[in-house]
């Protein structure tokens, strides 16, 4: 009965003490989000096309996260917050025109991940998703588009630790992409290309990213 009671206490007081022995780590990236193109729309009645396309895009994220859970060596799951910003450049094709357009997304971040460690090698592969809050804006000419987004993404990713004492640096690379995402309107006249722009928050987003940057954790 002691021994049972031992345990049991043993039990909470782990319990306790985990949020004090949690691990933090930090981390820095830089991504390359691509854009996902305007598709070759012809506008009803008339011999003009719309299309745009975006360059690879340029940008920072910066994640802090906390273990959650370890078992033994192995498997880690993190909770992390992220503040990201990227942007592309691009042009925008009606007819024989060309536009000069950009692409901002901006904001936080809150995210679940899984990390799976390969034994005495420092390598980890990692999964998990981020619910990105973003302030997005497209523009193009003299028309801007301006709006909050509320997009989930996957992560896919793998990590390197570097071999140095009480704080351990490491090299992360990940690929990304939203799990949904809406598509953009139709044309069917000339005016309707001011409304095709308006809806491109639903529509032209960055759809895919790799990511590459260095943490620590701690």
């Amino acid at each position: 009965m002691r021994q049972r009671f031992t345990l049991f206490l043993a039990c909470i007081l782990t319990c306790i003490a985990m949020p004090l022995a949690a691990q933090w780590d930090a981390r820095v990236e830089v991504p390359f989000p691509k854009g996902q193109n305007l598709p070759q729309t012809l506008i009803s009645g008339t011999a003009q096309l719309v299309s745009g396309d975006l360059d690879a895009g340029r940008g920072g994220i910066v994640t802090i996260s906390r273990r959650l859970w370890a078992f033994g060596p192995v498997i880690r799951l993190e909770g992390n917050l992220e503040i990201a910003q990227w942007q592309a450049d691009g042009m925008v094709v009606q007819g024989s025109a060309q536009q000069p357009s950009t692409l901002k997304q901006s904001g936080p971040g809150v995210g679940l991940g899984v990390q799976f460690w390969v034994p005495f090698t420092g390598i980890a592969g990692e999964l998990g998703f981020i619910e990105r809050f973003q302030n997005y804006k497209f523009s193009t000419a003299a028309f801007s588009r301006d709006q909050n987004l509320a997009r989930t993404w996957l992560r896919v990713g793998a990590r390197w630790r570097l071999p140095f004492p009480v704080v351990h640096p490491y090299l992360a690379a990940s690929y990304q992409q939203p799990i949904t995402k809406d598509t953009p309107v139709k044309l069917g006249s000339v005016a309707d290309l001011a409304t095709y722009l308006s809806a491109q928050g639903t529509g032209q987003e960055f759809d895919r990213m790799w990511t590459f940057g260095v943490g620590i954790t701690f």
